[in-house]
């Protein structure tokens, strides 16, 4: 019996949130950080290579309560952004060409330096290096729209890779990896649970919605129709509201991680 993980996007509070629900579940008598495949989107790309790369969830969520993170906060238009989350249907996009015009705002936009990003996501990581387990990255072309998956395989660093699959479009710079940019594979949809075919077992944890959008819905339902069975575990209403309305913000990093920690011993899987 073979299980997969899959780790949705969910900013900043999202990476503290996933990480306490795997500490509770763990605490709880379920760890998923062997998981036979973890997909990783966004945020949970973060979360995802920490875990491969040996981090322990105790040390992984000991950093989200420490004051001395070395995040950045971005400055945000939030016109632009929400412009760019216009061009969404259902919690996700559906052809490479909503990508590409998605990708158009996201090259245009004002930002800080791609080293400057990069060094952030190298503090979170520490290594270049891809594990030997089984580890799946998300991103999007910016130019041509095409969703790609990065893995042990790809010839880049994890590093890049997960700067790629973390770059917000409007709020972080598209990341240039082979003379290509890239950006959030979020965008297509927060989870990419259907990555996960042909595995026994799959978890689902995304963060930010307190529910599934119809995006991530269809491919959990796809997963169960073959055979899968699906255990969907998001950001309760509690935990939604005291995380605040910006993922981004890293002040609520510790009460994210505290409310995935309260979810993860709760849970109860029949």
């Amino acid at each position: 019996m073979s299980t997969a993980l899959v780790l949705a996007g969910g900013g900043v509070t999202g990476i503290a949130w996933e990480t306490g629900v795997l500490l509770g579940l763990r605490e709880n008598g379920l760890d998923l950080t062997s998981a036979d495949l973890i997909v990783g989107t966004s945020a949970g790309s973060t979360v995802g290579a920490q875990l491969r790369t040996g981090k322990t969830l105790d040390g992984m969520f000991a950093a989200q309560l420490d004051d001395n993170h070395g995040e950045i906060s971005p400055r945000i238009d939030v016109e632009l952004v929400t412009g760019i989350f216009g061009l969404m249907t259902d919690g996700g996009t559906h052809d490479d060409e909503q990508r590409r015009r998605i990708g158009e705002r996201a090259l245009a936009a004002s930002t800080v330096d791609e080293a400057t990003r990069r060094a952030v996501i190298e503090r979170r990581i520490r290594t270049d290096a891809w594990p030997s387990a089984d580890l799946i990255i998300t991103a999007i072309d910016a130019v041509t729209g095409e969703f790609v998956t990065w893995t042990k395989d790809s010839g880049i660093s994890l590093v890049d890779a997960v700067t790629s699959s973390c770059a917000v479009p409007g709020v972080w710079p598209c990341v240039t990896i082979n003379g290509r940019r890239f950006y959030d594979g979020g965008l297509r949809n927060s989870a990419n649970a259907f990555l996960a075919a042909g595995h026994d077992t799959v978890f689902v944890l995304p963060p930010l919605t307190g529910g599934a959008s119809p995006a991530v819905e269809a491919e959990m339902k796809d997963l169960h129709s073959n055979g899968a069975t699906v255990h969907f575990i998001t950001a309760d209403a509690e935990a939604v509201a005291a995380m605040g309305p910006n993922s981004l913000d890293p002040r609520f990093r510790r009460v994210a991680a505290e409310h995935g920690l309260r979810q993860g011993r709760s849970v109860r899987l029949g």
